[in-house]
């Protein structure tokens, strides 16, 4: 049985603290701990925030995180994931267009706190880094809204409605930002912090007649493969 996966949706996720792999695009933990005290530090000015999402005692800030000089660094960061993981998979040319944040804004979720089921229109990828979290403050739930089918089915992962991400020191998750989400209630007695983000394509180049070379092109069955006598993908 041949399968062929026919509309998935790309979900690119970097550990920002391994600086072995990620070089200058990485960060360091005494970094983080900068970032948890400036985000503090701005709660104690505007202890109310703003709401959107978030519910409950979640704090949000507004947006123009990415103006802060002393998150210049982890903006660069993601922008060089941006470019280095979404922009070159989907094969957006450097010379025509690229991949740039245009909002940013803190989060800090303390117990009970979650964030309601939403979007983030205007924009392509969205995203969240996680400046402090153990991984059981609440999932980033990522939940599937397109019917696979319209009857009775039994449960079955593969056709799981969502898909969580725990809010783990250093970890980057970018998601497409017509995909809905949200954010699981806090249990524990420790707070949540994080950063979200909008990007958005800036056109460098007017021409609509280029095409990829032959060596930068996709092979339509990329994402097609075989199953073995378990029904597991044979993965080449």
């Amino acid at each position: 049985m041949t399968v062929r996966l026919g509309f998935p949706t790309f979900i690119f996720e970097r550990n920002l603290l391994d600086q072995e792999k990620y070089g200058n695009a990485a960060v360091s933990e005494e970094y983080l701990g900068t970032l948890k005290n400036e985000i503090d530090a701005w709660r104690k000015r505007d202890p109310k925030g703003r709401q959107i999402s978030n519910r409950y005692t979640g704090w949000q800030s507004n947006d123009g995180v990415e103006k802060h000089p002393a998150f210049a660094k982890i903006i660069r960061c993601i922008e060089t994931a941006l470019r280095e993981e979404v922009q070159q998979f989907f094969r957006v040319h450097p010379d025509d267009a690229q991949i740039k944040i245009d909002n940013t804004w803190a989060n800090v979720n303390d117990k009970g706190a979650w964030n309601t089921p939403h979007l983030h229109n205007g924009c392509w990828y969205s995203g969240v880094f996680y400046i402090y979290g153990d991984g059981d403050e609440g999932d980033l739930q990522l939940i599937n809204t397109d019917s696979k089918v319209v009857a009775d089915h039994p449960s079955v992962d593969r056709n799981a409605e969502s898909l969580g991400y725990q809010p783990v020191k250093g970890r980057l998750v970018l998601f497409p930002s017509g995909a809905m989400h949200m954010v699981e209630p806090n249990p524990t007695n420790k707070e949540r912090y994080s950063i979200s983000f909008n990007s958005r394509v800036h056109h460098i180049s007017s021409r609509t007649d280029r095409r990829p070379s032959q060596d930068e092109g996709v092979c339509p069955n990329e994402f097609t493969f075989e199953l073995d006598a378990l029904g597991n993908p044979i993965i080449n």
